[in-house]
């Protein structure tokens, strides 16, 4: 039964709550006590002691003097006070509360219970204790301050915002939450501020904030502890304010769908893909979206490297998570087994085929790779190009040459070591006039397909002239196959084919 108006009090008011509201009808603070710090829990609420009795505001008692009843004449101030013992639960459903509820250093025995209500200026609950504070939908055209607060509810909600409008900022800073805390759909026009504070939660939700509304930056810095889950899901915020020891173990962190426009905090690859690697999963499910926000603030905020390397991570990711859709565990049954082995099958080149793609391309985010690739190629086979070369184990790549009687007698000749040599230098006509052999530009013909420099038109190694132009023969197939490999892929990367953006 709510108090409709002063002389409705029973018993009658006692000399704290006279005095509060004297000080709410002047506009002024009721300092019953320090309001710097918390007071200790009674033994019996039923029968304070004097000391406490003195410092004694019933809840409803408050709820008359906050909600400026007839007989109660409030300054657009409202309630401000420090250092009381708050009995009973304070029901604020419905109302619209036209001033300020400023307290500090005050005792709650039951909860501040407040769905829907409507408050014209400020919450504070500073330095103050009880066991939760409940506002679903509510409406602040003020601050909701909550600074150095101590709300203890293990089992349930501590504090229970969800669908509720703060148009300015909400301080959590140094509170300390036993129980959850329920900001899901929260609007907030200013910041919130989790600096120092502590959130206990073993085996639930610590923090919800899905779908929250954050306008002037979300402040995860210096948290003094996040035990249980954090739940970023779909929330939004201007600006991101942490450090990544703020965050709960891999495995309590959600942050699919979480969106945000700057960083403020660590922003080099290593440290913020940790911080990904915390919450990109959840009931076994990989969730890219985080790393695709990541790599567009970054990229936004100009620091294009880390942001590409995010993107290469997460192509890695997607492709890890792909082929690890494809293991079936085998239950005994002939045909599971034999699908199962066809998956590993399937899984083992997918993987072969993705390493592939991470080592010439980073998945397409650096085709350069592939120009590196080649290089290397060209110089090894350049190696046993020169060798075969200088072993005499080259030979005219034509048929008419090969027949011709200039070519026999040297090919026939045991004394001369390199006929291939010494046709080119001795013989004027064709020799002279032949392509002439460098061992460069012959490893370059045969690496990449789609350039000519005549060399292998010209000249083809000989599997009978020694070990060399034997290897050879059969090694410049294998240098063919990879150019066509590193050149295909490098192509697919310039023109984006086998990047997942």
């Amino acid at each position: 039964m709510h108090f409709k108006t002063w002389d409705d009090i029973a018993p009658p008011p006692n000399a704290a709550e006279q005095k509060l509201k004297a000080a709410a009808e002047a506009g002024y603070f009721c300092k019953l006590g320090p309001h710097d710090q918390i007071p200790e829990d009674p033994e019996d609420w039923q029968n304070l002691t004097e000391a406490q009795e003195a410092r004694h505001i019933r809840a409803e008692v408050l709820r008359l003097i906050l909600l400026n009843s007839d007989s109660c004449d409030t300054t657009e101030e409202g309630v401000m006070m420090n250092g009381a013992y708050i009995s009973g639960v304070l029901d604020l459903t419905n109302c619209t509360i036209p001033g300020n509820l400023l307290l500090g250093g005050c005792r709650f025995q039951g909860q501040v219970f407040a769905p829907r209500s409507k408050w014209a200026s400020n919450l504070r609950l500073r330095t103050c204790a009880l066991p939760a504070l409940s506002a679903m939908t509510a409406e602040l055209r003020g601050q909701l301050t909550c600074e150095g607060a101590n709300f203890n509810s293990p089992k349930g909600e501590a504090i229970n915002l969800q669908g509720a409008k703060v148009k300015e900022d909400l301080f959590l800073r140094s509170a300390t939450f036993n129980g959850s805390a329920d900001f899901n759909g929260i609007k907030i026009g200013g910041q919130l501020d989790c600096e120092g504070a502590k959130f206990n939660t073993p085996k639930g939700e610590a923090i919800n904030l899905q779908a929250a509304e954050i306008t002037g930056g979300l402040f995860l810095r210096n948290i003094a502890q996040i035990r249980g889950a954090l739940d970023l899901h779909a929330a939004k915020t201007s600006t991101l304010v942490d450090d990544l020891h703020s965050y709960p173990p891999t495995g309590e962190l959600i942050l699919d769908g979480f969106t945000y426009d700057r960083i403020i905090g660590p922003t080099d690859a290593k440290t913020r893909l940790d911080w990904l690697a915390k919450g990109d999963r959840w009931n076994g499910e990989f969730f890219p979206q985080p790393y695709k926000q990541l790599a567009k603030t970054l990229h936004d905020m100009g620091h294009e490297s880390d942001a590409q390397q995010v993107r290469i991570t997460l192509a890695c990711k997607l492709r890890q998570d792909a082929r690890a859709k494809l293991h079936i565990t085998p239950d005994g049954d002939l045909g599971t087994g034999l699908h199962s082995i066809w998956h590993d099958i399937c899984r083992l080149t997918l993987g072969a085929k993705d390493s592939i793609s991470l080592l010439l391309t980073a998945h397409g985010y650096k085709p350069q790779r592939s120009l590196y690739a080649l290089i290397l190629l060209i110089a090894a086979a350049t190696f046993p190009a020169q060798r075969a070369w200088d072993a005499g184990s080259f030979a005219p790549n034509s048929a008419p040459i090969l027949l011709s009687e200039s070519w026999q007698a040297l090919a026939r000749d045991d004394s001369i070591q390199n006929p291939a040599a010494e046709w080119t230098n001795r013989y004027a006509i064709p020799g002279k006039d032949w392509e002439t052999f460098h061992p460069l530009a012959y490893a370059a013909d045969v690496v990449i397909p789609i350039v000519e420099f005549g060399q292998t038109d010209a000249w083809a190694p000989s599997t009978e002239r020694g070990t060399w132009g034997y290897r050879l023969w059969y090694w410049r197939w294998i240098f063919t196959t990879l150019g066509w490999i590193v050149t295909a892929l490098g192509a697919a990367a310039l023109t984006g084919i086998i990047r997942r953006d």
